[in-house]
């Protein structure tokens, strides 16, 4: 297989959201940019430069309706939670043209997909007044992910501990810590919530807003065209990130995911 070029990766990327946009647009799906890649909207009018890849947001009713609706055929391809043979937390809507290897998972059922961008769905949350059973969620989830991640990997011989728990985790399966970690995503319902936001092992207590924050959306620029921000959007970002328009020093400035792109024969 061809390896697929940086500049590649991107435009395929860019091209599955203009894709998942108008899609959106012409059901009457919300939908906003986020995490980095709304950074980059606001801070460099497009991607960040040393990141490479695109995140997005939805709303939990739009995002189970975006998972019902959106084509399974043809070039893009959408993958969620629900599906038997994902691995992820979350939905990707990816490109069947191409492969990305995830050198993070390494369990013998998993398949492949294309080069994707990402979409997360925001959830109920408990009101301001709950904080502690609001870190109690989100402790519990991290747990999840943490087995999760085991289960999907090689049995950890590190101590004891993590050979009885990577134990554990093989014998009950990946999906086994999926299904826990959406029962939990679906405590609160997103449309009497006060206080909404993706809990994610990543952004830990950070990711929660008012609800107030994704009520409308106003366009950005992003390369060489405009998606869906909310309307909160320096909130959201300052609630997960403190100060965003002030880059990482030079020496952070790197990509975190492990992945190989190619083109399919």
């Amino acid at each position: 297989m061809r390896e697929v070029s940086v500049e590649d990766v991107r435009k395929i990327m860019l091209d599955i959201l203009k894709d998942v946009a108008a899609f959106c647009e012409a059901n009457n799906i919300v939908y906003f940019l986020s995490s980095g890649t709304l950074i980059g909207a606001i801070r460099h009018k497009g991607f960040i430069p040393w990141d490479d890849d695109i995140d997005i947001e939805m709303p939990r009713p739009d995002y189970e309706r975006f998972i019902e609706l959106y084509s399974k055929n043809g070039r893009y391809k959408i993958i969620s939670p629900k599906d038997k043979s994902s691995f992820f937390f979350y939905t990707k809507v990816y490109d069947n043209q191409t492969v990305k290897k995830e050198n993070v998972i390494k369990h013998k059922d998993y398949t492949p997909i294309g080069i994707d961008i990402d979409v997360f769905p925001i959830d109920g949350q408990p009101d301001e007044n709950h904080f502690e059973q609001f870190k109690k969620d989100t402790d519990y989830r991290v747990r999840l992910f943490s087995l999760f991640l085991l289960s999907i990997n090689p049995i950890s011989k590190e101590s004891f501990k993590l050979f009885i728990l990577s134990v554990l985790a093989h014998v009950l399966g990946p999906h086994h810590f999926l299904r826990k970690y959406m029962r939990s995503a679906l405590k609160y319902d997103y449309a009497t919530a006060s206080t909404v936001g993706f809990i994610s092992p990543y952004s830990k207590y950070k990711n929660r807003h008012k609800k107030s924050v994704f009520e409308k959306s106003v366009k950005v620029p992003f390369e060489d065209a405009e998606f869906c921000a909310p309307i909160g959007y320096d909130e959201y970002l300052t609630n997960i990130y403190g100060d965003y328009m002030t880059p990482p020093p030079v020496d952070k400035r790197a990509s975190t995911h492990d992945a190989e792109y190619y083109w399919k024969d």
